[in-house]
């Protein structure tokens, strides 16, 4: 039994002992963590909240520049539609002129082939006039140097 007595007198000697090194243990913790930690931690969560921020100011940002692209694209899908709807209707506005066109000088043609027409058939009709009666004369002097011969 006497060697558990001097143990536990030994244990009660190291904690007699230990007591003030946990007692200044638990100052210094204390004194710690109000000196140190706690403005270390209010340093870091106000850090912590100012990159926050900054990173939602810059998504905000983006998102905006996003709804910018956006528009400007919309925009310029717009102004290249109502270019095409100008250029249709200039294409079609310049089929009209051409066929309009195209039908005058038709009708201007047809007038100057009928005319050409007309003055090929009065021509034709004297030339026949022209070669009947020349043939009549060649027939009567035919016949009369046929008669004469006779003779």
């Amino acid at each position: 039994m006497e060697p558990l007595i001097q143990l536990l007198k030994q244990v009660g000697d190291i904690i007699v002992r230990a007591v003030p090194a946990f007692i200044v243990f638990i100052l210094l913790h204390l004194y710690l963590k109000k000196v140190l930690f706690q403005p270390l931690e209010r340093v870091l969560e106000e850090r912590r909240k100012k990159t926050q921020g900054a990173v939602e100011a810059s998504e905000a940002i983006i998102r905006a520049a996003a709804g910018k692209m956006d528009a400007y694209e919309q925009a310029l899908n717009q102004a290249r539609a109502e270019i095409y709807r100008e250029q249709e209707a200039a294409r079609r506005r310049l089929a009209v002129e051409q066929a309009a066109a195209v039908g005058r000088t038709r009708a201007a043609m047809g007038a100057r082939l009928d005319e050409a027409r007309a003055v090929i058939e009065a021509e034709a009709s004297a030339a026949r006039a022209s070669l009947a009666g020349e043939a009549d004369r060649l027939a009567d002097q035919i016949a009369t140097a046929v008669l004469v011969g006779r003779n």
